[in-house]
């Protein structure tokens, strides 16, 4: 399969596209495709929306911000201009989601060490990286919502369409859980749904199995962020 197939399997039929990476296990299609739609998602909403607004009403309100002095706080604020927040968040976003993507593939070659299993670190980094495409629907549907907007004075959740946030709980900035509500959302779902599907295809082991091996960590990690988060 050519790239674009290998898309449209993970969609219709992925247990035949991650047999297909195991044979031919690739990278960098998936993952420019996810780093090139966030980065302009993110480029697009700081080059669209009020500075002005966003940091009074966003950065302002942020629980951390509130907690420094009077000075500190104006001098962040003169130094957030429009052109400094968006490329700070665009090296951000390279940096954080390489970094997650890295960590995601040397923790299952850790547990294919554990468990006998063949594949490399270069399988397990395709492995993430092509199960991590559903980002691709939350950055085409915030791409339409920035598109659609009628001003200036644009949500954050905006770039975060399908968090559990802006579709459940609708959190302010400053709420509790505000982070983790926005960072979570149908596209993880969706990238764990089909990690589950491709542990199973490549170990050939059970469902039990697979699903322990991908949601177990997650939990540790997210339930450890929310505990923090809510408390």
């Amino acid at each position: 399969m050519n790239n674009l197939a290998l898309t449209a399997a993970l969609a219709t039929a992925p247990t035949s596209a991650f047999n297909e990476l195991h044979e031919r296990p690739r990278f960098w299609f998936p993952l420019l495709l996810v780093l090139f739609s966030v980065v302009g998602v993110v480029f697009w909403y700081f080059g669209a929306v009020d500075i002005d607004w966003y940091k009074d009403t966003v950065l302002a309100n942020t629980p951390d911000f509130r907690e420094l002095d009077e000075e500190k706080r104006a001098a962040i604020m003169g130094m957030m201009t429009a052109t400094t927040l968006k490329w700070a968040s665009v090296v951000n976003v390279l940096i954080f989601v390489s970094v997650i993507y890295l960590l995601q593939a040397l923790y299952l070659l850790l547990v294919a060490r554990l468990t006998k299993l063949p594949q490399g670190y270069k399988h397990w980094f395709s492995f993430v990286c092509w199960s991590e495409l559903p980002a691709l629907l939350g950055a085409v549907i915030a791409a339409i919502m920035l598109f659609l907007s009628d001003t200036p004075q644009i949500s954050p959740g905006a770039i975060a369409p399908l968090s559990l946030n802006e579709l459940v709980f609708h959190v302010p900035v400053d709420g509790k859980g505000f982070t983790l509500l926005t960072t979570l959302g149908i596209p993880n779902f969706l990238a764990w749904a089909l990690m589950i599907i491709g542990m199973h295809t490549w170990s050939k082991r059970s469902s039990v199995f697979s699903a322990a091996v991908i949601l177990l960590p997650l939990a540790a990690i997210y339930g450890c962020w929310a505990f923090f988060s809510f408390r």
